[in-house]
């Protein structure tokens, strides 16, 4: 499982790139799934056998497949901006979802750093 997820990360960086999404949803969507699990077990090593089944668990339920670009990859983005700010309501990082999710500058780092 390990080889499939550091494949699949490789292949996100080497994917074409879609229309740009918005602003406060950018990138790519294996990166926003990252950020979730990242997220959910405080951790930033994705190597882990519990990060990378979140990731490959995350990406199925959104269906996320680098190696195939999705037309929707920005409203799957903008879905899990949602969960990752609800995470963040959660801990009290974030005062509303909401607004956390209109935000530009509310991107977890993972996805500005295009995955690293």
């Amino acid at each position: 499982m390990r080889r499939i997820l550091a494949a699949l990360a490789l292949m996100s960086t080497a994917a074409p790139a879609l229309a740009a999404c918005p602003a406060n949803a950018p990138g790519e969507p294996l990166h926003w799934a990252i950020a979730i699990c990242q997220q959910r077990y405080e951790a930033d090593e994705i190597e882990s056998p519990k990060m990378q089944s979140c990731i490959f668990s995350t990406a199925k339920t959104y269906k996320i497949d680098p190696a195939k670009p999705s037309a929707n990859a920005c409203a799957i983005n903008l879905q899990l901006k949602k969960k990752w700010c609800a995470g963040l309501k959660k801990t009290g990082a974030a005062d509303s979802v909401d607004v956390c999710v209109r935000s530009r500058d509310a991107v977890p780092e993972a996805v500005a750093q295009g995955g690293a």
